[in-house]
């Protein structure tokens, strides 16, 4: 079975700790969409057969209301930041639950 790429071990370690941080006071939705590029950079193909599949689908659940379009069909919000704009506060918290999750269990992968 193949480990993960070391680059997904550092960006998702960003990524995870910009929502640990941010977890002092801040709310989740604002928590997510200042780490939101994240989301953007890092690929599934970077994780091991083990964790690829959560990595997925934690991309599918940001995504999932695609990009917001103005009136002349530009882009004016990318597919993440529309999607957690319209997720609740729970949602979002339970968001920010699974990338934790999915860290530590990539963390051991590299201990």
């Amino acid at each position: 079975m193949k480990k993960s790429n070391i680059f997904a071990y550092i960006e998702l370690s960003k990524l995870a700790d910009g929502l640990r941080v941010s977890g002092s006071g801040a709310k989740p939705k604002e928590q997510l969409k200042s780490q939101a590029a994240y989301f953007n950079i890092i690929e599934p193909k970077y994780f091991s057969d083990e964790l690829i599949g959560e990595w997925e689908n934690i991309l599918g659940h940001t995504k999932k209301l695609g990009a917001k379009l103005n009136a002349e069909g530009r882009v004016i919000s990318n597919a993440v930041t529309h999607t957690i704009e319209n997720m609740t506060e729970s949602e979002c918290r339970v968001l920010v639950d699974r990338v934790n999750a999915l860290y530590d269990k990539l963390k051991k992968e590299f201990e």
